[in-house]
C-alpha cells in the first residue's frame, strides 16, 4: 500500500476522533486476527516471534539470532494471510552486514509498506549505550535508516524514546512517531511493575516527545506505546491525558497479553469439566 494512501486513511480516522491502531505480530494468525479486530497498522519483528515462543520481548535485543532474518521470515508468514492492512518491518539499521539501502529494496519489493526501527539502541541507557555508541554502533544509524525508507516512499514509524530521538526522527521524516516508555508491563514473560514508571509519568513523557517531534514537522503523528500502557483502558486514559497524541501502539498487549488470558481460561474451562461414566 503507498504511503500516502496509508497516511490519508489514518489523518482521517484521527481527524474523525478515534485513534491510530497499530498491533505487533508475531505469527501469521496474531495477524490475521488484528486485522479481523479493525487495526491500522501490522507492525513485523524479532521480538513478536520471540513473544508468541514464550519469551520475553527483550530478547529480540540480544544476539539470539539475526534481527533482520527473524524480521523477513515472518513477513514472509504474514504477508500473505493480510488482505487489507498495512504491514510494516522492523529492521535493525544496525546490521553490519546489509547495506541498508539495498536492503530496503528487498523490504518494500517483498510487500512491506513501511519500517520501524528495531531492534534499537534506544533501548539502552548509560554506560553500556555510551559503550555502543563509540564503536558506531548508534541511534543516528536508525534515523539514517528512516531517512532512506522515506525517500523510498515507505511509511516510517520509528520508535523514541526521549525528545532528542523523537526530534532527530522528526526531521528525517519520521510519518509517525511512537512515544516509547520501555517494556510492557504484566502477563508471564512481561516486565515486573517495579521500577516502571507510573500512567501519569508517561503520559508526561508521551506528551513532552510530542511537542518534540511537532516542533521539527508539525504535520508528523506521534502515538504512544509500552511500559504501563498495557490494555486499552491504560491507552484510553494517556489519550485522554495528553494533547495531539493520534493513537496507540501495542505489541505484547495486542498479541501476548490476550493470548496468555484466553488459551489459559479456555483449558481451565475444560480441566474444570465434572462428568460420571
Amino acid at each position: 500500500m503507498k504511503r500516502e494512501e496509508i497516511l490519508h486513511r489514518l489523518r482521517e480516522k484521527v481527524a474523525s476522533g478515534r485513534p491510530i491502531i497499530g498491533t505487533g505480530a508475531g505469527t501469521g494468525l496474531s495477524a490475521k486476527s488484528e486485522e479481523a479486530g479493525g487495526t491500522d497498522l501490522i507492525i513485523v519483528y524479532n521480538s513478536g516471534w520471540f513473544r508468541m515462543q514464550g519469551l520475553p520481548s527483550v530478547c529480540g535485543n540480544f544476539p539470539l539470532g539475526d534481527a533482520n532474518s527473524i524480521m523477513l521470515k515472518l513477513g514472509k508468514v504474514v504477508l500473505p494471510v493480510v488482505n487489507h492492512t498495512p504491514v510494516l518491518a522492523g529492521v535493525f539499521a544496525n546490521d553490519p552486514f546489509r547495506d541498508m539501502r539495498v536492503f530496503l529494496e528487498k523490504v518494500k519489493q517483498l510487500g512491506f509498506s513501511g519500517v520501524q526501527n528495531f531492534p534499537t539502541v534506544g533501548t539502552y541507557t548509560d554506560v553500556y549505550r555510551q559503550n555502543i555508541e563509540s564503536v558506531g554502533i548508534s541511534y543516528d544509524k536508525e534515523v539514517e535508516m528512516i531517512r532512506i525508507a522515506h525517500e523510498m516512499e515507505l511509511l516510517t514509524t520509528p520508535y523514541a524514546y526521549t525528545t532528542e530521538e523523537a526530534k532527530k526522527m522528526a526531521d528525517a521524516g519520521a510519518d509517525i512517531v511512537v512515544a516509547h516508555c520501555r517494556g510492557t508491563v504484566g502477563g508471564m514473560v512481561g516486565v515486573s511493575r517495579d521500577g516502571i514508571m507510573t500512567i501519569d509519568e508517561a503520559c508526561e513523557k508521551v506528551q513532552q516527545i510530542h511537542d518534540a517531534v511537532v516542533s521539527v514537522n508539525p504535520d508528523a503523528m506521534v502515538i504512544c506505546h509500552g511500559g504501563p500502557i498495557a490494555t486499552p483502558e491504560d491507552a484510553a486514559y494517556v489519550l485522554s491525558h495528553t494533547t495531539g497524541i493520534a493513537g496507540f501502539y501495542g505489541a505484547s498487549s495486542a498479541e501476548r497479553l490476550p493470548v496468555e488470558k484466553a488459551i489459559r481460561e479456555q483449558v481451565e474451562t475444560f480441566a474444570a469439566i465434572s462428568y460420571s461414566n
